[in-house]
């Protein structure tokens, strides 16, 4: 019997949104840095890249890839500003959206497990007036960086679990691996596996679940 759905984050409960950019550039504001268009996007290459080639999410680790890969000098504020000014990044949910998390909320404990700083992903679940139904928010300064296996360390009994998130390699199979089911959420075509089930948005999990 199903007890727990654990979500990603980032394109699961909150859009991701290219014009998120701007926490990027009223960071490089702030500290009155003056970086070309093409540099700016290098760096915002980087950010998406990095939970790729570390297994937990730290500061100074961030930094040192974004210096590394983009060739720049910039200073451990830059990581700190950043995470705060992401925080703002988030979705304002639809009656629709935000009834089908307080339907599942009611039913099933939700935990949300993501791979970028605590910080920023409860004050965005908060801004998006959807933290309070959720029981454990983690993120990947607490945990090792999924697909690593041992991200789902916090799931007891995976048996009684569900994970559901928007990347097949990263969400979905390490999740099975460990135990649990597994729900895609894209709106992408992709190949039928009877490994897990998919939908195209959330507001489908309250037929499905």
């Amino acid at each position: 019997m199903i007890k727990t759905l654990v979500f990603d984050l980032d394109n699961t409960l909150l859009e991701w949104k290219d014009e998120y950019v701007f926490a990027l550039f009223n960071v490089i504001k702030k500290l009155n840095l003056e970086f070309t268009s093409s540099k700016i996007k290098a760096i915002d290459r980087a950010l998406a890249d990095y939970d790729n080639h570390y297994l937990r999410c730290t500061k100074e680790s961030l930094l040192e890839f974004i210096n590394n890969k983009c060739d720049t000098n910039l200073p451990l504020e830059f990581v700190s500003l950043l995470i705060e000014e992401q925080s703002k990044c988030f979705e304002e949910y639809t009656s629709e959206k935000l009834n089908t998390i307080k339907y599942l909320s009611e039913r099933y404990e939700l935990i949300c497990l993501s791979n970028w700083f605590t910080y920023t992903q409860v004050k965005r679940l908060e801004n998006a007036k959807i933290a309070k139904y959720f029981k454990t928010i983690t993120g990947g300064d607490e945990h090792e960086l999924k697909p690593s296996i041992k991200a789902f360390d916090i799931i007891k009994n995976p048996s009684e679990c569900v994970m559901i998130g928007d990347s097949i390699e990263k969400d979905i199979l390490p999740g099975v691996e460990y135990g649990m089911e597994g729900i895609l959420i894209t709106k992408k075509y992709v190949k039928k596996d009877l490994r897990y089930r998919k939908v195209s948005k959330i507001e489908e999990l309250k037929e499905m679940l």
